[in-house]
């Protein structure tokens, strides 16, 4: 019926085939692992660079904005009538802005019956 040695040599060929395909699966691994060691050392580089880069450019924003908030302070000292008058015009500048916005944007009141009869 069927040889037992034609049996045992497809064992051995099929445990071969198997050690082979899980040795490459090793392999693979091993490579994966390695490329995703490479991948989280380059971000960790990265991210160090860019927190030193925002790091220097928020220094200097705001060095810059602590001269400038000087200068504006020094000018209104100077000039403390033209500071209140710019100030109130701006204020009302705004508060007519947005009156008008408001205004556009109400809808109309009236009793709902109203709408019937036109």
């Amino acid at each position: 019926m069927t040889d037992p040695q034609a049996m045992n040599e497809a064992q051995v060929h099929a445990s071969r085939a198997s050690e082979e395909g899980s040795a490459a699966i090793r392999a693979e691994l091993s490579a994966l692992r390695a490329e995703i060691a490479s991948i989280r050392e380059g971000l960790s580089d990265f991210g160090s660079e860019t927190y030193a880069a925002v790091r220097e450019r928020a220094g200097t924003a705001a060095a810059y904005v602590q001269e400038e908030t000087s200068s504006v302070a020094g000018v209104i000292r100077e000039h403390p009538a033209t500071a209140t008058t710019l100030m109130t015009l701006v204020g009302g500048i705004g508060f007519a802005i947005g009156y008008l916005v408001a205004s556009t944007s109400l809808e109309q009141k009236q009793a709902w019956y109203r709408r019937y009869y036109s």
